[in-house]
């Protein structure tokens, strides 16, 4: 009994499945198909743009419009092969797929398409379109650029072309920058052994880069950039559609909600001559009495204060960083910018600075052929170091007498630097070995991380 009940719920099932299959079938064009036959379906996202699907092998072979309801689009009963499809409307970029197979008795599903704004002649642009560029007017000017799928008209091109507030610059063909270009320093083709180009016509060149005046060049600023359907190719073929896009510039060395700060927090083994110092860049312009007043510093060190802009503070602290430690700059909420508004909560960052260390010699350590006349030894730190220290620490082997100073035999005065200058002759063909004890001593007495030690050979007769 129970057999026969599944038995008549399949038997059910099954003919009910096959009504709406065959319902479907009914319906549906597309499930006409035989073994030599298939049909092709897909979506374009924008449903509204009333674009024409065509199917192509060398000519043309179908055309459907798409749905306006949902952008759907099929072509049915497709003989087996391999098909180009194209999507053609106004305002928007032709679409081309390459090699789309039909197979027997099958529906090839091409997914959901999505336009293009650009324009068919113009292959990519920069800045693309609702980017932002951080930016400082100070040492940049803004640049914009496109490249062309095919050779242009460059008259029409820089006629067609318009930016929004208007601006005033300089185009440069052949080249294609993707970021703002340094206000000294003139372009250059991207290419410098092939520019593409016959340089008095110009006939082949397919790109260009349009660099702002410097005056036109703001901070915090939305662009609108316009290339109008007058800009041509050299075969005289026209934009369809204008190219639109937009960009906003934003202040550089700067963010919306926090500080930079160089060293970075959390930085170990920073340079103890770091030529930087210690740099702050605020969110916003500050006022410098109140901040450098909320400034703390561990240890307690010198400091002066240098601002390089309003947003942009040096910190110097009266000479090289200490050696071997941990630095904590605290800028407390009580800061206040040229509003009179004030930071709002306090701000620290740390760093590890390097110990005390040899950088290099001179002869470097496993020199062969030095000369044995009376050729000096250097030894270069990378902090200031006192000389007496460092001579007390120094010994050489074989013993050879002679005498110290700041500098090399060819400067004077860098006390990162001292020089031994042997008294005699060195013996030829001999191997000398120098060792710097740490007990050598930087200016603040922080001895040397570790005994260094360094050997070269002298020539022979």
């Amino acid at each position: 009994m129970k057999f026969f009940i599944l038995f008549s719920a399949a038997i059910f099932l099954f003919l009910s499945c096959e009504e709406k299959i065959y319902n479907t079938y009914e319906t549906d064009p597309r499930f006409f198909n035989d073994a030599f036959h298939g049909n092709i379906i897909g979506k374009v996202i924008q449903k509204n743009s009333e674009a024409n699907v065509i199917v192509s092998q060398v000519n043309d072979i179908a055309t459907s419009k798409i749905s306006s309801a949902d952008g759907s689009f099929s072509i049915i009963d497709l003989e087996i092969g391999n098909y180009d499809l194209t999507i053609q409307t106004d305002n928007f970029r032709t679409y081309l797929l390459k090699n789309v197979i039909v197979n027997g008795g099958g529906t090839t599903y091409l997914g959901e398409i999505d336009l293009s704004k650009i324009p068919d002649l113009v292959s990519s642009h920069y800045p693309e379109d609702m980017e932002e560029i951080v930016y400082n007017n100070r040492y940049s000017r803004l640049s914009i650029s496109m490249t062309f799928t095919q050779p242009m008209d460059r008259e029409s091109v820089e006629e067609a072309f318009s930016t929004d507030p208007p601006t005033d610059g300089v185009f440069n063909w052949g080249t294609y920058s993707e970021a703002p270009t340094n206000i000294y320093y003139a372009m250059s083709p991207r290419d410098a052994y092939d520019p593409g180009a016959t340089i008095t016509t110009y006939s082949k060149i397919s790109s260009f880069t349009y660099r702002v005046a410097q005056k036109d060049s703001y901070v915090d600023t939305t662009y609108h950039v316009t290339l109008a359907t007058s800009a041509k190719d050299t075969a005289g073929n026209s934009l369809r559609f204008p190219l639109n896009f937009s960009f906003s510039t934003i202040q550089s060395a700067s963010t919306q909600n926090s500080i930079l700060t160089d060293p970075e927090h959390g930085d170990v083994d920073v340079d103890l001559m770091y030529l930087n110092g210690i740099k702050v860049t605020f969110p916003r312009n500050m006022d410098f009495e109140s901040t450098e007043q909320a400034i703390s510093i561990i240890p307690d060190v010198d400091r002066i204060f240098i601002w390089p802009d309003y947003n942009e503070l040096t910190i110097y602290t009266g000479g090289p960083f200490w050696a071997d430690t941990d630095y904590k700059i605290t800028i407390d909420e009580t800061a206040m910018d040229r509003d009179g508004i004030e930071l709002g909560e306090p701000f620290s960052f740390e760093f590890n600075t390097a110990s005390v260390a040899i950088s290099s010699t001179t002869p470097r350590n496993g020199q062969l052929f030095v000369d044995y006349s009376n050729a000096p030894i250097t030894m270069r730190f990378n902090t200031y170091m006192l000389r007496s220290s460092v001579q007390s620490a120094f010994t050489i082997t074989p013993d050879i007498p002679g005498t110290f100073k700041y500098g090399t035999q060819y400067s004077t005065n860098d006390k990162t630097q001292i020089t031994f200058f042997p008294s005699s002759p060195y013996q030829k063909n001999t191997k000398y070995t120098v060792t710097i004890a740490s007990e050598a001593k930087d200016l603040y007495e922080t001895p040397l991380g570790e005994e260094y030690e360094f050997s070269f050979i002298t020539m022979p007769e």
